[in-house]
């Protein structure tokens, strides 16, 4: 088959995919929505003032701009229980969810003090007597006390964390699409891995793949990278050229309406042969997995870990996903107490190193089910 013929093939099955699960946005976002004005009620918040991606998507649903790099806290959006509106900070509509109209956005301004009085000028904040946030800067948490005087400044991150935790049906479904076109990357990187090709040149290959399946921002660049000699799980890539024999970790993710899913593989680049190396990391993961049930906690995933004789961990075993990467962190001593329950989203992974042979990383989406664990991501993983 041409390269042509499979990418139309590939895309034509991500679509077919997409349509057997049709996802009903207007309700998602109304669902989410509720669950947020519910939480603030539980907390006895009355407005919330959120700047981290992942929460102002979840609550606004807006088509957010891809971009690099880490920026300081900013009031992108507000949320007041009284008036049951969501305000959000764009100089546009494009993007924006037909139930935030107009009169619920605010301008940019890089003068903090015209920002917030833009912030203030949000129906119902004024009268507010806590607010919920998910993160400060020095002068934002002073601006924020001042929005409505005498306010209480609360953590409003732990009730977007509640409400994000566990996933509904139609959350899963995007992260059953996401997952599909990490596969379909995965099958792309693995065609083009051959003894002479770098890192970066392995990049492009994904980029352009997840690109053509209208998945064009990929989550991270934590894509491909050789471990043989590796002690360390190495994430970024870089100019490298693979070498005939050498062990390279293929670990695409992919974004779906804003959510997340991904896995990884490790694959022998020309000659074969990984020995026990790849037996000892499936049996790491094959206990990881098993141990995802309701109920349990993140010890029960360290137990089984160290059960399989794999010793301490030297990377996070399990983190949520979901918008992106979410609590719970299991792993290197965090997260113990961590409780997992039905319809929460794990990224789980076994990375196992071998001296003289180099690193074997396994990567899976996994959704806590009422009858176990169910695995997302079925690639194979010989």
């Amino acid at each position: 088959m041409s390269p042509v013929a499979r990418d139309s093939g590939v895309r034509v099955g991500v679509m077919a995919l997409e349509d057997s699960c049709r996802v009903d946005f207007a309700a998602l976002r109304a669902e989410r929505r509720a669950k947020v004005f519910s939480g603030m009620e539980s907390a006895g918040i009355d407005a919330l003032i959120l700047g981290g991606a992942g929460n102002v998507h979840y609550v606004c649903g807006a088509r957010l701009l891809g971009r690099a790099g880490v920026l300081p806290f900013a009031p992108v959006c507000g949320v007041v229980r009284s008036t049951g509106r969501v305000h959000l900070l764009s100089t546009w509509d494009e993007g924006v969810p037909p139930e935030i109209e107009r009169e619920d956005l605010y301008p940019l301004s890089w003068n903090p003090v015209n920002l917030m009085a833009s912030v203030a000028a949000i129906p119902g904040l004024r009268e507010s007597r806590r607010i919920g946030t998910d993160g400060l800067t020095a002068t934002s948490g002073a601006m924020i006390a001042l929005l409505a005087s005498g306010a209480e400044v609360v953590d409003g991150g732990a009730v977007l964390e509640g409400c994000r935790r566990v996933k509904t049906d139609a959350e899963i479904t995007c992260l059953e699409v996401a997952a599909a076109i990490s596969e379909s990357a995965l099958s792309a990187l693995a065609a083009a891995l051959r003894p002479g090709i770098s890192e970066r040149e392995l990049l492009g290959v994904y980029s352009e793949h997840v690109a053509r399946l209208g998945a064009p921002v990929p989550p991270s660049e934590s894509v491909c990278f050789v471990t043989s000699g590796a002690g360390a799980l190495r994430h970024v890539a870089s100019d490298r050229v693979v070498g005939d024999g050498e062990l390279v970790v293929l670990a695409p993710g992919a974004l779906y309406a804003g959510y997340e899913a991904g896995l990884a593989r490790t694959v022998v680049a020309g000659s074969s042969g990984s020995g026990s190396l790849g037996e000892r990391c499936a049996a790491g993961m094959d206990a990881l997995v098993g141990a995802c049930r309701a109920g349990a906690v993140g010890a029960d995933l360290y137990q089984a870990w160290e059960g399989v004789g794999l010793g301490p961990a030297s990377v996070v075993l399990a983190h949520g996903l979901g918008l992106g990467a979410e609590p719970p962190v299991i792993g290197l001593g965090r997260g113990r107490d961590a409780v997992l329950e039905e319809g929460m989203v794990l990224s789980v992974q076994s990375w196992v190193v071998e001296e003289g042979v180099g690193g074997c990383l396994q990567r899976e989406t996994v959704v806590i089910g009422a009858g176990g664990p169910v695995v997302l991501t079925r690639y194979r993983r010989s």
